[in-house]
């Protein structure tokens, strides 16, 4: 971990304490980090700050936040660190929080005009500590353009909201994106910084605090988060692969969370053993992604990105074996 100090700065005008804090870590999105915030401030609820925390971008995020800083009514924090991942910048941002309560949202989260006031209110009806809500999100349509490849990861590859009830639901369904929790509980339990991106550092601490903590986690769909992230083939197939590798080390946390790496059916497991080898990953990848302009073949996306989960699994798998062979080599003595 980097020794460099986070810098703060702050803006807008402060209260002795509110009712909420919006935290937003932040990676190279200046102008969808602007929107956001300026969404946030068509609020119904006003009574919350909000705190960003600039995890090491190198385009123009800190120009850009001084000059909002200098027009915006929010209470804004702005944190600025090296670059350690979505874990570290989210950790640095509930330590900073000055409300009891903590919700969380990304960068590219465009935000309804109700969504604190609607985390709010479930929060007034179930005070416990245990409990936290999440939130729907769901693809911003005004200012981007939803591909057909988009809306399949939205039917079931990005979000699995088609698996959830009104109610408690299980917190595997931890999702930063839309997600409110209570302060303490996040202090006590922090992000696990060992995930490097955004893949699985959020389900492996809903996990945690099921098991611990006895999470509960509400599902409150009319608590609105616009999604603006334009997403293509090729994008999605180095989430997988990313989210692969995270998944491994979740397992290896984990052990009673294993996700089959392979597939569930013996058809999605000869299709990635099939395809796994990088010429032809490589070929079938760059045909697929050609014929995401005319067509959406579903069972291929499948495929493929199934695929590069598989592969980015077992490429922490051999990270794994290396780093236990070299930790069981005897020291050699070299003679001089």
């Amino acid at each position: 971990m980097s020794m460099i100090r986070p810098r703060t700065f702050e803006f807008g005008p402060h209260s002795p304490g509110f009712a909420a804090t919006v935290i937003i870590p932040t990676f190279n999105r200046a102008a969808a980090l602007i929107c956001c915030l300026e969404h946030l401030e068509r609020q119904t609820c006003k009574d919350f700050e909000v705190v960003v925390v600039d995890d090491g971008s190198t385009d123009e995020t800190a120009h850009r936040v001084q000059e909002y800083g200098k027009r915006t009514n929010l209470s804004l924090k702005f944190i600025q660190q090296p670059n350690g991942g979505p874990a570290r910048a989210r950790n640095v941002a509930i330590g900073a929080a000055s409300s009891s309560l903590v919700l969380m949202i990304g960068d590219d989260i465009f935000a309804a005009p109700e969504l604190v006031e609607t985390h709010l209110k479930l929060h007034r009806q179930h005070p416990a500590p245990h409990v936290a809500a999440l939130g729907q999100t769901v693809w911003e349509e005004k200012t981007q353009k939803v591909t057909p490849f988009m809306r399949f990861l939205e039917e079931g590859i990005q979000f699995s909201y088609n698996d959830l009830v009104a109610g408690k639901i299980p917190g595997i369904y931890f999702y930063t994106s839309n997600l409110s929790v209570k302060t303490e509980l996040l202090r006590r339990n922090p992000f696990c910084e060992r995930f490097p991106a955004a893949a699985f550092e959020d389900l492996e601490l809903g996990l945690r605090l099921t098991q611990k903590e006895g999470l509960e986690l509400i599902f409150i769909p009319e608590a609105l988060g616009h999604h603006y992230h334009p997403t293509t083939f090729l994008q999605a197939c180095r989430r997988m692969r990313n989210g692969g590798w995270s998944a491994h080390l979740m397992y290896e946390m984990w052990p009673e969370a294993y996700l089959n790496p392979a597939g569930a059916t013996p058809v999605r497991r000869l299709a990635r053993r099939v395809l796994a080898p990088a010429p032809i990953l490589f070929a079938v990848t760059q045909f697929t992604a050609l014929l995401t302009r005319v067509i959406t073949p579903k069972a291929l996306f499948r495929a493929v990105l199934g695929t590069y989960f598989y592969v980015g699994y077992k490429q922490r798998e051999v990270e794994v074996a290396s780093e236990k062979k070299s930790s069981k080599q005897p020291s050699v003595l070299v003679n001089r």
